[in-house]
């Protein structure tokens, strides 16, 4: 929960090292998407390696919508220099322990000396971005529930995605009520 984001120690900077603390990033994505009239409807946090290692997503609600799938921000941090803090943002996101980051628009940020200073342009850049990808999603998507198709060609499409590996996407949802 955030009282454990709020008590994870983060280390001392050093000349070119600055790391940031998860609650801070955190805080820096939420103030960005609040900026952009977007809130946030659910979220899921996780640390790992002794609270070194931060992962989170974020569903996104967005003014007026009606849909019936989200946008998610995938949030992730580390005080052990295993990776740069990063936002990924997308209806299809993963952010795993294992190291995979993944969303439509990723952006990742170094922590180097003037990380607090670009960080909320970055965040909002991202989210930004999002809004015209947002939308041609939907006028994709729409597309896909107008397509009628029969069991057997929804068969054959399965099968032929499933035999040129083409067709791959993990989605990591976001847990209602964590």
């Amino acid at each position: 929960d955030r009282q454990e984001l709020r008590n994870v120690f983060t280390p001392p900077s050093t000349h070119s090292w600055q790391p940031i603390s998860h609650e801070h990033l955190l805080n820096t994505v939420e103030h960005q998407l609040g900026r952009l009239s977007y809130h946030v409807t659910a979220e899921s946090h996780g640390l790992s390696k002794n609270g070194s290692r931060y992962f989170g997503l974020l569903e996104i609600g967005e003014p007026d919508s009606d849909r019936d799938y989200q946008t998610v921000i995938g949030v992730r941090n580390s005080h052990d220099k295993t990776f740069p803090a990063g936002i990924c943002v997308g209806t299809c996101v993963m952010v795993c322990d294992n190291l995979c980051f993944s969303g439509e628009i990723t952006l990742a940020r170094k922590h180097t000396r003037f990380i607090l200073r670009d960080l909320p342009d970055l965040v909002r850049d991202a989210i930004s971005g999002f809004r015209q990808l947002r939308a041609d999603q939907h006028n994709r998507i729409e597309a896909y529930k107008s397509k009628k198709i029969t069991p057997v060609e929804g068969s054959r499409y399965i099968a032929s995605a499933w035999a040129s590996r083409k067709f791959f996407c993990h989605c990591m949802p976001v847990k209602r009520g964590h």
